[in-house]
């Protein structure tokens, strides 16, 4: 029986035609030489490629097509720079530390090597326009590349996935730090450094934070500032920012001891590289956003299958049949129910084998408000449901609904009006 052709990346990638220009042609061709010296073989690049907000990523496949190594460029935020600024640069770096802790330190999680970095000031950076990553590839794809609505998904592949899913959550979380922040540093005899989180540009201060109070108010700051900084600010998204900020300030939900655990802080289907026949997750990429962070980090179920709906409008859709959103709720909720049992499994696992987890993530999913307000918190922004957010920003933080729900409200508007910090 022949063995399964292999799936590269690029067979799901959709951008195409980059090189408009001999400069960009260059660039490419420099990437291909650097590979060469890493493989010792020549390499085609890919003609697809993909792009994000600050990457955008080639293949670079060997002629046997067994190996194959992923150019993951920065996009320089300043057109008129090759390079982009230091706190992009202070991110990477601390992606690359991280990802070198994680490979030397955490069991069961596989992280891609990283065969080459070419920061700000290098020859090759220079000559690429860019500062750049080689990264080992794999065969496979992201989940929600291969299927978005993992729910969907028949139950035994959606208990096989999340169980490697949740391991690998529950095997992050055993590492634990004395501060809230970003591996800058790390090499196998030093250990890590915890520095200033890479991903809080935005943040009035950006740590290293010795609180979970401390955290989650300057990151309640940074929700405020971006609310306001919009070009035409959204009365909800502002609102539910005040309201946040008001849960941080004034009830022990955000208030979480000590020590805290390492978190992916981004470890949806998007960021699991799996291999689409069997649902075995390859890697985990994306550790730009990694750092030690407070408990209530993973109390919230993660893309697909979030929970910022109240209890209450849930129940409603989950028991009549007839409402337009009965069949996705309930799917959701069985994959919440495997997410949750998955971690329990886990979390038996790492005591049997003497590395107990702080406490419960299982338990924190059940039971712990402060990872859905973190959850709806984060989303205020992203959709076109500011309103319904705010609410249940009330309700979960304050326990009010209703007139009450509008009447604090509009107390936390007045307040503001009156003393903007």
């Amino acid at each position: 029986m022949e063995a399964p052709a292999k799936t590269f990346p690029s067979e799901r990638w959709s951008s195409f035609a980059l090189c408009e220009s001999d400069e960009e042609e260059a660039c490419l061709k420099a990437f291909i030489e650097h590979a060469l010296d890493i493989l010792g073989v020549s390499v085609t690049i890919s003609e697809p490629f993909s792009i994000g907000q600050s990457w955008c990523c080639f293949e670079l496949v060997a002629p046997d097509r067994e190996g194959f190594i992923i150019a993951r460029l920065q996009i320089p935020q300043d057109p008129e720079s090759a390079t982009s600024g230091g706190a992009d640069n202070y991110a990477i770096e601390c992606e690359v530390a991280t990802m070198a802790f994680v490979r030397d330190n955490v069991k069961g999680v596989t992280v891609p090597q990283v065969y080459a970095y070419e920061g700000p000031g290098t020859s090759r950076a220079a000559k690429v326009g860019a500062v750049y990553m080689l990264i080992e590839g794999f065969f496979g794809n992201t989940a929600a590349d291969v299927e978005l609505q993992l729910y969907n998904l028949p139950i035994a592949t959606q208990e096989h996935f999340i169980a490697q899913w949740t391991a690998i959550q529950a095997s992050l979380a055993s590492h634990t730090f004395s501060q809230i922040g970003s591996i800058c540093h790390y090499t196998p005899s030093t250990g890590p450094t915890i520095g200033p989180l890479a991903s809080a540009s935005s943040f009035p201060t950006a740590g290293p934070f010795s609180s979970a109070h401390a955290y989650f108010t300057a990151l309640a700051e940074s929700y405020l500032s971006t609310a306001l900084s919009r070009p035409t600010p959204s009365r909800f998204a502002t609102l539910g920012a005040l309201i946040f900020r008001a849960i941080v300030r004034g009830t022990p939900l955000f208030s979480s001891p000590g020590p805290f655990p390492l978190n992916h802080m981004d470890l949806g289907s998007q960021n699991l590289l799996i291999d689409p026949a069997t649902y075995d997750i390859l890697a985990v990429i994306d550790w730009e956003m990694a750092s030690p962070a407070p408990w209530p980090t993973y109390t919230s179920y993660p893309m697909p299958f979030p929970s910022y709906h109240s209890d209450r409008e849930t129940a409603a859709w989950l028991y009549d049949p007839a409402h337009v959103a009965h069949v996705n709720v309930a799917r959701q909720l069985g994959a919440q129910r495997l997410y949750r049992r998955g971690f329990l499994d886990a979390e038996r696992r790492l005591r049997g084998e003497g590395r107990p987890l702080g406490r419960s993530i299982a338990a924190g999913l059940e039971g712990d408000d402060a990872g859905r307000v973190l959850f709806v918190a984060e989303k205020l922004g992203c959709w076109a449901m500011e309103e319904e957010l705010t609410y249940e920003l009330v309700r979960l933080g304050f326990g009010l609904g209703g007139e009450e729900a509008r009447e604090f409200m509009r107390e936390v508007e007045a307040e503001f009006r009156k003393d903007p910090l």
